[in-house]
């Protein structure tokens, strides 16, 4: 069974980055990847580190967390941010913001 994706990042939220349609592209592109891909017995989050690598969208593990993981849907130049996590099978976006750096 392939995971499952739920997206609880309001349009509110996305239209507050600075490239929201950039950022819609991602969470559609993680949407779609979640129906074809099944979830590994092991560590999840470093399969969907090494997908989300392969298919050349930008992101690495939240230091401060052991499943969520830092997606910048513009690439490392840019200041918007998203946030997942990948937990027992299921990719969650759980956040859009612009950051301090």
């Amino acid at each position: 069974m392939p995971y499952t994706y739920v997206n609880e990042i309001s349009a509110k939220k996305l239209s507050k980055l600075k490239d929201p349609v950039t950022a819609e592209a991602r969470l559609q592109s993680i949407d779609t990847l979640c129906s074809e891909t099944e979830p590994v017995d092991g560590d999840q989050v470093n399969q969907w580190l090494a997908l989300l690598k392969q298919y050349e969208i930008v992101a690495q593990k939240w230091k401060s967390s052991d499943n969520a993981i830092e997606i910048y849907p513009s690439g490392k130049r840019s200041e918007d941010r998203l946030a997942i996590t990948v937990v027992d099978g299921t990719v969650t976006a759980v956040n859009a913001w612009i950051s301090d750096h």
